[in-house]
Parts: structure tokens; C-alpha cells; sequence
């Protein structure tokens, strides 16, 4: 009897590997946290998510009939629920070597950024655009939780003034608080277009590096490892038919400046 036990079981092992070896069903339905507070890409208006990654992320999973919740958050918490398997993904998230191992990431951005180097309009600056090693020894407004990409990250010898909104850098330097701040153009030109008082108060001395834009997916959620492969599914979809440029071509014509 137990010979026979024991060679059922030698049986049965291979198909049971095999059912633990097959994917996560691809789900229906998913809640993802979105940035309330960076638009044109993300921000929360009206009760609600908008912007251009959140229409992004819609039409990628829509492209596999899967439905999606936004729920709008500060930056730094929705990264922090990722982490922690609360939430199932956030963006906008740059990609860099200190958070490279605490989130699961897409196979490819969903578009490409880079942040400008701001000063007051009244500071004398070189003649040379600034790089990231022209801010050494400088202070410099940044956004808390943010990514400024891997050479700015990694940079100990800039002194960071860190604040909790890019209003509030841009306002550093008017107080003589910081040097510089950085920021994305876009994001910029909806700023001076809400508060016009600030127009003509700033000047751009410098670009660090283009890089990605993604949205990062928990390593401790039960389910982001399913919603991953679905979204990259998806995003290879609407990259090809088109959509994915209409949708960043609409919110670029929208925003003033371009």
C-alpha cells in the first residue's frame, strides 16, 4: 500500500508543478494609485484623477478589457503603499539604481521626460547651460519622494532643500531660501499659468538627461505581477495602433506654450 502511495504521488508531482507553474489569471479589475499633483500628467481635478498618464494607463489596460480605479495620492505616500503592498502600482515614477530592486518595473516607459534647471530671473548665471555637477555645492529645491534621475540621485555633494509641492520650490527661490529648483517644462508652464504673478520671475540655466516615465508596480501585492504582464501587454497595443501617441499628442497640444 505504500509502495503504491508513493508511486501515485511520483505521478501527480509533475502535474502539480505544472499548475503551480501556470501565470495569474489576468484580472479584471484594477485599483492603481495615481500623483495628485503633477499635471499634465497626473493630478487629481474635479474629485478625480486626470491627466495624461492616467489616460495612458486606462487605454493599456482597456486594450485586454480590464478596468481601472484611480485612486489620487501625494506622490511620496503612493510609492510608500506600492512598496509596501497596499497598492498595486503608482506613477510617475523615474526609474533609478536606489529604487531599482523595491518595485517591479514595465518593460519599457510609457514616455520620456526631463527636468529643467530653474533660477531666479534676477541671478546671474554662466553662459554654459548647467549640468547636474554645476549644482555641487549648491542648494536646490526638490519635491519630497521625487526621482530626478540616477546622476542627480546619486549626487551627495548638492544640498537639497526639500519641500512638499514644486509650488513651493519655485517660491525657495524667490525667498533666497535656494538657488535652484527643477522641474518638468510642462509642469511649469501650467504653474505660471495658474498663478501669472510669477511669470517672467524665472529663468531656465540648465536640462539634466532625458529619462523614462513609468508606472511601478508592487513587489508584495498578490496581484501586480499579472497586472504587470497585462499592462505591458497592453501598452505593446496601443503603442502600435496609435493611441498611445493621440493621447500624448492631445495633452501636449492642450497645454499653453506649445
Amino acid at each position: 500500500m505504500r509502495r503504491r502511495d508513493l508511486l501515485l504521488s511520483q505521478a501527480l508531482a509533475p502535474l502539480a508543478a505544472a499548475a503551480t507553474a501556470q501565470p495569474a489569471p489576468r484580472p479584471a479589475r484594477v485599483v492603481i494609485g495615481a500623483e495628485n499633483d503633477w499635471l499634465p500628467y497626473s493630478g487629481e481635478r474635479d474629485g478625480r484623477a486626470q491627466g495624461m498618464t492616467v489616460d495612458l494607463v486606462t487605454a493599456a489596460f482597456a486594450a485586454l478589457g480590464i478596468a481601472v480605479q484611480f485612486e489620487p495620492l501625494p506622490y511620496a505616500r503612493c510609492m510608500a503603499s506600492t512598496r509596501a503592498g497596499l497598492l498595486l502600482a503608482c506613477f510617475n515614477t523615474t526609474r533609478t539604481a536606489l529604487i531599482e530592486n523595491d518595485y517591479l518595473w514595465p518593460a519599457r516607459p510609457m514616455f520620456n521626460e526631463r527636468f529643467l534647471i530653474y533660477a531666479r530671473a534676477d541671478d546671474p548665471q554662466p553662459e554654459s547651460p548647467l549640468q547636474v555637477r554645476d549644482l555641487e555645492g549648491q542648494s536646490v529645491a526638490i519635491t519630497r519622494g521625487y526621482e530626478y534621475g540616477s546622476e542627480f540621485d546619486a549626487n551627495t555633494r548638492i544640498h537639497r532643500v526639500v519641500t512638499s509641492h514644486d509650488e513651493n520650490n519655485f517660491q525657495l527661490l524667490l525667498r533666497g531660501r535656494a538657488r535652484y529648483t527643477l522641474a518638468p517644462e510642462a509642469n511649469t508652464r501650467l504653474l505660471l499659468q495658474r498663478r501669472p504673478e510669477l511669470a517672467g520671475r524665472f529663468q531656465v540655466v540648465g536640462a539634466l538627461s532625458y529619462f523614462g516615465i513609468y508606472t511601478a508596480f508592487s513587489r508584495q501585492h498578490p496581484d501586480a505581477r499579472a497586472a504587470l504582464a497585462a499592462f505591458d501587454e497592453g501598452m505593446k497595443i496601443i503603442t502600435a495602433n496609435g493611441t498611445a501617441r493621440a493621447i500624448q499628442e492631445r495633452w501636449r497640444a492642450a497645454t499653453p506654450g506649445r
